[in-house]
């Protein structure tokens, strides 16, 4: 394994990675909610995301790279960028106890945005007007579509900040890791700190959980997993600034989801939102279909 490896950009499959990685990790979202609803701490929830998460790849990985898998070049940065994914969660989910849905939603999409902005003097990548409108718009699209009302909002609102920030960051460090790790090793470390993390903060909330429970809590660690290992792809095959417009794809199947699974109606303002996304979108992927092209 070296310590500079060597991977060809593939924009197209990276944007279309991360719109399927988002998907995804909507999936996640709506499963989380209902498992709250239904009862569950929250500790207990973010551990079973990361536990089943561990556990399939373990089963997957091990007998196929043996303990190999654990062999990173640059662990310390391998464990700072899975803590950045872990905080983000802790403060996503603390922040929802004090501001509402869409509020937090509103403030944390812009991590896309950071990331566009940070790509260049963090990664040097190269910050073209498409890529940056792109961001620009999605944000705007995504305004329209939760329409937040922030009179009020006080200390709380830094800690959906501090998500975003989060967010943008491992966007980031999992752009450089790509140059460092393979995919599976990256992967792997997501999942391990993640469940020894929260390992040590579930046991003082367990709450038994029925067989439907079980089921859940390891699905919600397949859809997350899948979710960021496609994420790791995406940012191995397209540069961060190119893909982080289509974060805001996430906002659509959440829209989806909620409709599918609790009932709720996208409005018209919604629809109007959803265009202004996809156009965004859009526009970047048209524009590097053709510098691919050229």
């Amino acid at each position: 394994m070296t310590g500079n490896m060597q991977h060809p950009d593939r924009p197209v499959r990276g944007i279309v990675l991360m719109m399927a990685a988002v998907l995804f990790i909507a999936g996640q979202e709506a499963i989380a909610k209902h498992l709250t609803q239904e009862g569950l701490p929250l500790s207990q929830v973010i551990w079973a995301r990361y536990a089943s998460h561990l556990l399939l790849m373990l089963l997957f990985l091990l007998p196929r790279d043996g303990l190999s898998v654990f062999r990173s070049t640059r662990p310390v940065a391998q464990v700072g960028r899975s803590m950045l994914l872990l905080i983000d969660t802790i403060l996503y989910f603390l922040a929802l106890t004090f501001l509402s849905l869409v509020e937090v939603t509103a403030i944390v999409f812009v991590a896309p945005i950071m990331v566009v902005l940070l790509a260049k003097p963090l990664l040097g990548e190269t910050l073209t007007a498409r890529r940056l409108i792109a961001a620009l718009v999605g944000f705007v699209g995504v305004l329209i579509i939760v329409r937040p009302g922030f009179d009020g909002l006080s200390w709380p609102a830094l800690l959906v900040i501090g998500s975003a920030i989060c967010i943008a960051l491992f966007s980031l460090a999992t752009r450089r890791m790509r140059s460092v790790d393979p995919s599976r090793v990256t992967m792997l470390y997501t999942a391990l700190v993640g469940t020894v993390a929260a390992s040590c903060w579930v046991p003082f909330e367990w709450v038994a959980p029925s067989l439907e429970h079980w089921a859940l809590m390891i699905a919600i660690g397949v859809l997350g997993g899948t979710g960021h290992g496609l994420l790791i792809v995406a940012h191995q095959d397209a540069p961060a600034s190119t893909i982080a417009p289509f974060m805001y794809i996430q906002i659509l199947w959440a829209l989806g989801l909620g409709w599918i699974v609790f009932g709720d109606w996208p409005d018209i303002a919604t629809f109007i939102g959803a265009a202004v996304i996809i156009a965004g979108g859009l526009t970047v992927l048209t524009g590097e279909a053709r510098r691919r092209r050229a």
